[in-house]
């Protein structure tokens, strides 16, 4: 089944010029994830011939009360009421949370700029623009000038030899999901990460280790900055 989803994914992919191909294995890692109830926060649809033409999948944090609505039609049966079926699913879905959960849960669900049928189709549903949300890019041939760290820190990185132990490697996600959480506590929609979930991110077969870089309090050690980098060889 993992395989038939990639196709349909891939489907999308070359009608939707979205950049987001996904392969078995990630898929695979996508459905092993820790997330409590993710088997039942999937659904797919196909046709009468038992071909997969749709896929839905909500995103339901643990402690949160909202969702994200993420959803993939194959091109040749969009416009024909599939969206509309997703989003009712994706609805009752939600309100047995909120059931369960003695509280209201928000449904969200994104869009590019340039997918104009599917913001049309989302805001028939009755949503409305919450966010925007830029992605910037910057171009590697032209020289990057020399980084200078502030006084009073250093940089270090996730292979760095104070980090190889497995204690110094459990004190190293640690402290990256603190610093993580207090960067963006005060972030539209923030949702504290766990080191489950961080365990579960640089499992990645895409994850550098060695471009895993902090920036370092010198004075007491605490974790001040990061960059954590996946590099996909199949795009580069």
């Amino acid at each position: 089944m993992r395989s038939t989803i990639a196709e349909l994914f891939q489907a999308c992919e070359e009608v939707d010029h979205l950049d987001q191909w996904i392969s078995i294995s990630s898929l695979q890692r996508e459905f092993n994830s820790p997330a409590p109830d993710i088997k039942r926060e999937i659904s797919l649809w196909e046709d009468g011939d038992g071909k997969l033409i749709a896929f839905g999948q909500l995103s339901i944090p643990e402690l949160s009360v909202d969702a994200h609505l993420s959803f993939k039609v194959h091109p040749t049966f969009r416009g024909e009421g599939i969206e509309q079926e997703i989003i009712k699913w994706s609805e009752q879905r939600i309100r047995e949370v909120a059931t369960d959960r003695n509280t209201s849960v928000k449904l969200r669900s994104g869009s590019r700029d340039t997918q104009t049928q599917r913001i049309a189709l989302l805001e028939s549903c009755g949503f409305t623009p919450c966010r925007y949300f830029l992605r910037m890019e910057r171009s590697l041939t032209e020289p990057f000038p020399k980084p200078e760290l502030p006084k009073g820190f250093t940089l270090e990185s996730a292979l760095s030899q104070e980090f190889s132990s497995e204690i110094g490697q459990r004190h190293f996600l640690e402290a990256w999901v603190e610093m993580f959480n207090q960067t963006f506590i005060d972030h539209w929609n923030h949702h504290d990460l766990t080191v489950e979930q961080l365990q579960h991110e640089v499992s990645h077969p895409d994850y550098r280790q060695d471009l895993d870089l902090v920036a370092i309090s010198a004075s007491d050690g605490t974790f001040a900055g990061f960059c954590c980098c996946f590099i996909n060889p199949e795009k580069n």
